[in-house]
Protein backbone atom coordinates (compact mmCIF):
# COMPACT_ATOMS: atom_id res chain seq x y z
CA UNK A 1 0.00 0.00 0.00
CA UNK A 2 2.78 2.43 0.91
CA UNK A 3 4.69 1.68 -2.28
CA UNK A 4 1.57 2.26 -4.43
CA UNK A 5 0.84 5.55 -2.68
CA UNK A 6 4.46 6.70 -3.10
CA UNK A 7 4.39 5.78 -6.80
CA UNK A 8 1.15 7.72 -7.30
CA UNK A 9 2.62 10.82 -5.63
CA UNK A 10 5.78 10.54 -7.73
CA UNK A 11 3.71 10.36 -10.94
CA UNK A 12 1.68 13.43 -9.93
CA UNK A 13 4.85 15.43 -9.31
CA UNK A 14 6.46 14.36 -12.60
CA UNK A 15 3.37 14.91 -14.76
CA UNK A 16 2.30 18.06 -12.88
CA UNK A 17 5.79 19.55 -13.34
CA UNK A 18 5.79 18.77 -17.04
CA UNK A 19 2.40 20.49 -17.39
CA UNK A 20 3.83 23.64 -15.79
CA UNK A 21 6.87 23.52 -18.08
CA UNK A 22 4.76 22.99 -21.17
CA UNK A 23 2.58 25.97 -20.18
CA UNK A 24 5.69 28.17 -19.97
CA UNK A 25 6.79 27.13 -23.45
CA UNK A 26 3.37 27.86 -25.00
CA UNK A 27 3.18 31.49 -23.87
CA UNK A 28 2.71 34.00 -26.66
CA UNK A 29 5.05 36.96 -26.18
CA UNK A 30 4.50 40.38 -27.72
CA UNK A 31 6.70 43.46 -27.89
CA UNK A 32 5.82 46.17 -25.36
CA UNK A 33 7.49 49.26 -23.92
CA UNK A 34 8.39 50.03 -20.32
CA UNK A 35 6.65 53.31 -19.41
CA UNK A 36 7.97 53.84 -15.88
CA UNK A 37 9.58 52.11 -12.91
CA UNK A 38 9.06 53.28 -9.34
CA UNK A 39 9.85 51.92 -5.91
CA UNK A 40 6.70 50.47 -4.38
CA UNK A 41 5.59 52.43 -1.34
CA UNK A 42 3.10 50.21 0.53
CA UNK A 43 -0.01 51.74 2.00
CA UNK A 44 -0.13 51.45 5.76
CA UNK A 45 -3.41 49.88 6.76
CA UNK A 46 -4.88 49.37 10.18
CA UNK A 47 -5.44 45.70 11.03
CA UNK A 48 -7.30 44.76 14.16
CA UNK A 49 -5.96 41.20 14.21
CA UNK A 50 -2.61 39.83 13.03
CA UNK A 51 -4.49 37.35 10.82
CA UNK A 52 -6.06 40.28 8.92
CA UNK A 53 -2.69 41.64 7.81
CA UNK A 54 -1.45 40.97 4.25
CA UNK A 55 1.85 39.25 3.61
CA UNK A 56 4.81 41.50 4.42
CA UNK A 57 6.28 43.43 1.52
CA UNK A 58 9.94 43.69 0.70
CA UNK A 59 11.65 47.06 0.77
CA UNK A 60 12.88 46.25 -2.75
CA UNK A 61 9.50 45.82 -4.45
CA UNK A 62 8.90 47.96 -7.54
CA UNK A 63 5.94 49.08 -9.63
CA UNK A 64 6.62 48.65 -13.34
CA UNK A 65 4.28 50.21 -15.93
CA UNK A 66 4.39 48.50 -19.33
CA UNK A 67 2.42 49.55 -22.40
CA UNK A 68 1.23 46.72 -24.63
CA UNK A 69 -0.79 48.02 -27.59
CA UNK A 70 -3.51 50.21 -26.06
CA UNK A 71 -3.24 49.03 -22.46
CA UNK A 72 -0.80 50.09 -19.75
CA UNK A 73 -0.24 47.31 -17.24
CA UNK A 74 0.94 48.23 -13.76
CA UNK A 75 2.85 45.22 -12.50
CA UNK A 76 4.48 44.60 -9.13
CA UNK A 77 8.01 43.19 -9.23
CA UNK A 78 8.88 41.52 -5.93
CA UNK A 79 12.45 40.96 -4.84
CA UNK A 80 13.94 39.87 -1.55
CA UNK A 81 17.25 41.50 -2.50
CA UNK A 82 18.16 44.86 -3.99
CA UNK A 83 17.87 43.71 -7.63
CA UNK A 84 15.82 44.95 -10.55
CA UNK A 85 16.37 43.36 -14.00
CA UNK A 86 18.08 45.70 -16.45
CA UNK A 87 15.16 45.53 -18.92
CA UNK A 88 13.03 47.59 -16.53
CA UNK A 89 14.08 51.03 -17.80
CA UNK A 90 11.64 53.62 -19.16
CA UNK A 91 11.57 53.51 -22.96
CA UNK A 92 13.06 49.99 -23.14
CA UNK A 93 11.35 47.43 -25.40
CA UNK A 94 10.48 44.16 -23.68
CA UNK A 95 8.78 40.91 -24.64
CA UNK A 96 5.69 40.29 -22.47
CA UNK A 97 2.91 37.77 -22.12
CA UNK A 98 -0.12 38.88 -20.07
CA UNK A 99 -1.90 36.00 -18.33
CA UNK A 100 -4.24 36.78 -15.46
CA UNK A 101 -3.09 37.64 -12.80
CA UNK A 102 0.52 37.72 -14.05
CA UNK A 103 2.53 39.61 -16.64
CA UNK A 104 5.47 37.49 -17.78
CA UNK A 105 8.50 39.42 -19.04
CA UNK A 106 11.46 37.90 -20.90
CA UNK A 107 14.78 38.89 -19.34
CA UNK A 108 17.83 38.12 -21.51
CA UNK A 109 20.11 35.67 -19.74
CA UNK A 110 17.61 34.99 -16.94
CA UNK A 111 14.58 33.52 -18.68
CA UNK A 112 11.32 35.06 -17.50
CA UNK A 113 10.20 37.05 -14.50
CA UNK A 114 6.61 37.51 -13.50
CA UNK A 115 4.93 40.63 -12.27
CA UNK A 116 1.61 40.52 -10.46
CA UNK A 117 -0.80 42.69 -12.43
CA UNK A 118 -2.05 45.41 -10.08
CA UNK A 119 -4.00 47.41 -12.63
CA UNK A 120 -4.81 47.68 -16.37
CA UNK A 121 -5.46 51.12 -17.81
CA UNK A 122 -6.66 51.74 -21.37
CA UNK A 123 -4.63 54.27 -23.35
CA UNK A 124 -6.63 57.23 -24.61
CA UNK A 125 -5.79 59.15 -27.73
CA UNK A 126 -5.71 58.96 -31.50
CA UNK A 127 -3.12 56.19 -31.64
CA UNK A 128 -5.56 53.74 -30.06
CA UNK A 129 -8.72 54.82 -31.85
CA UNK A 130 -7.52 53.12 -35.03
CA UNK A 131 -7.55 49.74 -33.28
CA UNK A 132 -3.87 49.52 -32.32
Amino acid sequence: MRRTCGLAICCLVVFGGSAVLSNASTRQFQTAVVVSVEKHEPEVALHRKITDAPAPLSEYDANVSIRLNCVVYLGRYKSAIDYLPGVFVAGQSVEVSPEKPWLYVKVPGSGEVKLRIVRRDPVAGDSCKAGH
